[in-house]
């Protein structure tokens, strides 16, 4: 089937990025965010989190629960950023329902944490809820989530249907109904799984994707394969016939150095091609690699690289090999 094209880009109206921690699903989130701007798209990035750096990377402040744009693309779309407090939900959840404005802030700063105790899941059920609104009023031509690590995602997205499975009737369960029908439907809500090619991040990738499907029902998008080591076709020849073929001498000492090197690198490509194999083979998803970035600090230039990399067309997972 070869190379597929980028329109997956805007499939969706939200697009939730997800990952073990560690694998740098965030910094996916906004490459993602940044690629969709640049094709046109006024996209709002959400840190359900609130990681710090997130706002500067993406070329703007810090980012608060105030909505701002972060970065404008000339001639094509824009980034804005906000977080999403339980607590600031709450107060709009309570305002949607016509509670008036000093009863509501009230109500939002001393009832959440009593209330959030008796109902589990509800903090993040508000958040969700938040979210939805935000998609429904087309706040937004696409809204990416950057969702918490792998072990929370689940449960943050799977706070509707368990509390619609607890709570018989009212507006919590009327919210949760909503949130649930909005992650269930592909043209509003979908899943992006971040990983890196190695075995245990790739064995939990594999784990959510079954959860994210079949128990919050929502489809996904490409999966990411983040810092991907370059293939390097060199490695196949050993130092000493590399060094005759560019007519260089190499001492015993070099040789032997260099061939280490060369055995490290071969058996660390030989891994993440058995990882992305087995990922493409339990998935079926088209696969979108990352390169590696050497840097002790990502910066907006190293988050334009792996944008261009997202512009690039998307593998096949029936032609890994």
């Amino acid at each position: 089937m070869g190379d597929i094209d980028i329109d997956w880009l805007l499939d969706t109206r939200v697009a939730i990025v997800a990952g073990k921690g560690g694998v740098g699903s965030s910094t996916v989130a906004a490459a993602y965010a940044l690629a969709a701007a640049r094709e046109g798209a006024n996209v709002l990035f959400i840190a359900v989190d609130a990681r710090p750096g997130m706002g500067p990377l993406l070329g703007g402040r810090e980012l608060d629960h105030n909505d701002r744009v972060l970065r404008k693309i000339k001639g094509a779309g824009q980034v804005r950023g906000r977080t999403i407090p339980a607590d600031q939900a709450f107060g709009d959840y309570l305002e949607m329902k016509g509670v008036s404005g000093l009863l509501r802030r009230a109500s939002s700063s001393a009832s959440l944490p009593m209330i959030a105790a008796a109902t589990p899941g509800l903090e993040h059920l508000l958040v969700l809820g938040k979210i939805k609104e935000l998609e429904k009023d087309r706040s937004a031509d696409l809204i990416i989530v950057d969702a918490p690590p792998a072990g929370h995602a689940a449960p943050f997205l799977r706070s509707a249907t368990s509390i619609s499975d607890v709570v018989n009737s009212g507006p919590i369960r009327e919210q949760a109904v909503e949130v649930d029908s909005m992650l269930r439907d592909a043209e509003r809500c979908m899943a992006m799984i971040v990983t890196l090619a190695e075995e245990t991040p790739v064995t939990e990738a594999i784990e959510l994707a079954g959860e994210l499907t079949i128990e919050v029902g929502l489809a996904l998008l490409p999966v990411v394969v983040n810092a991907c080591w370059p293939d390097r076709p060199g490695l196949a020849k050993t130092p000493a016939m590399a060094a005759r073929s560019h007519k260089i001498k190499l001492s015993a000492d070099a040789k032997r150095a260099l061939a280490s090197s060369a055995t490290f690198g071969r058996a660390r490509l030989e891994r993440q091609h058995l990882q992305i194999e087995r990922l493409a083979a339990e998935l079926e998803l088209p696969m979108l690699m990352l390169p590696r970035l050497v840097t002790p600090r990502l910066t907006p230039h190293h988050l334009g690289e792996l944008a261009d990399a997202i512009l690039a067309p998307l593998t096949d997972p029936s032609e890994v090999s």
